[in-house]
Order: structure tokens, then sequence, then C-alpha cells
């Protein structure tokens, strides 16, 4: 019924709590400007995770992979990172962040 501790996540959430800082790092794509591209080191300083921890664990990456983050890297340059903004994945990020709000304010 549970997933053991070593096992990959079998859902969109596991995969979430799998890496500590992503729930900071989604909060703070929520409401970056798209349009725009964005060093490791701002992602880190707007979200409030240490660089070192988003780096160490790949938090970026993994949130790249599942469609939160796209990555630009031309060679010889620092790698960019900018909101997903038109994934499905972002959509429904939205979508809960919106809910949430709204339940809140009931």
């Amino acid at each position: 019924m549970f997933d053991d501790a070593n096992d990959e996540p079998e859902t969109g959430w596991g995969h979430i709590a799998s890496h500590d800082d992503a729930p900071a790092v989604i909060d703070t794509l929520l409401r970056l400007d798209p349009e725009t591209a964005y060093t490791k080191t701002e992602l880190s300083d707007e979200a409030g995770v240490p660089l070192k921890s988003l780096y160490l664990d790949g938090t970026l990456d993994h949130l790249v992979e599942m469609g939160f983050l796209e990555k630009h890297a031309d060679e010889g340059e620092e790698v960019l990172f900018s909101v997903a903004a038109d994934t499905g994945v972002f959509e429904a990020a939205t979508a809960f962040d919106e809910a949430i709000a709204a339940r809140l304010d009931e």
C-alpha cells in the first residue's frame, strides 16, 4: 500500500516531496515573470533556498523534468531557467494556488 522510502514516488506530490526545497521554488515560480530568464543564484535568492542545497539535491533539474522550469544552456554561457508557464503541470499548479487562495478567503 505504501511505498518503501527507497522507491521512486508514484504520485506527483511524491515527486515534489522527494526534493525538500521544491515547494519553496514552485511557490516562487508562481510569482515570477515567465518572460524572464533567471540564473540558479537568482532563483535561489527569490525562493529563499540556499544555492548549495538546490545544486546538491538537483532540485532545479527535477523541476525541469516535471515541467515547472525550462532550461536554457548555450555553450560557454551560464545556464538560465525560465518558468514553463505553458505546460499542463504549471497550469495545474497555478489552478491549485488559486483554489487554495479562494478557499482561504471564504
